[in-house]
């Protein structure tokens, strides 16, 4: 279900004329000068809901220009709401598509935006549609005879005594491999 929520930004995105690049990422990845603008970005993480095997999502897409002074900066912001908007009503629009686009969605315009001085306009998006999942295949899904594997914490601490009475230790302790991220 999130695969085809990012399938169906991402081939909206492609198909649009204007828009050149498709991202889905979290947004301190934004603005790193890497995208080719007019850019679509789908911000990660998407969230929702679940209501009577109803589910809705909310989405998060910001389409972003560069301007060359201030004087484009609002023409930008017109043209990304114009963009997001023709977006959204083709969703609509489109009876294939599974998803419905709820009328209460929100955008925002945007200038200076991150490390580039992107302008724009983000928009907040719910999508309503139906729990997919095959309920009949459920089952097939679990092994009531499972059980977790089971992995030593530490190394055992068995000592070897020498024949002057020295102890050591047979296992060395744990290398502990800290990983950090941004």
């Amino acid at each position: 279900m999130i695969n085809s929520i990012i399938e169906l930004f991402r081939n909206q995105a492609r198909e649009h004329k204007t828009i050149r690049s498709f991202y889905y990422n979290r947004n301190f990845e934004l603005g790193s000068g890497n995208e080719l603008h007019p850019v679509f970005w789908l911000e990660d993480p998407i969230s929702g809901r679940n209501q009577q095997h109803v589910f809705t999502n909310t989405v998060n897409f910001s389409v972003l220009l560069i301007p060359e002074d201030e004087a484009e900066t609002i023409q930008f912001q017109n043209l990304a709401f114009s963009i997001g908007l023709n977006i959204l009503e083709r969703i609509k629009a489109d009876g294939n598509i599974p998803v419905t686009v709820l009328p209460t969605w929100t955008y925002l315009t945007l200038r200076n935006y991150y490390d580039n001085n992107a302008c724009g306009c983000r928009f907040s998006v719910d999508l309503v549609q139906r729990n997919m999942q095959n309920l009949c295949l459920i089952e097939e899904q679990f092994d009531s005879d499972k059980e977790f594997e089971e992995k030593d914490i530490l190394n055992r601490f068995d000592i070897n005594i020498s024949k002057g009475g020295c102890e050591t230790f047979v296992n060395k302790l744990p290398v502990f491999d800290l990983k950090t991220s941004k």
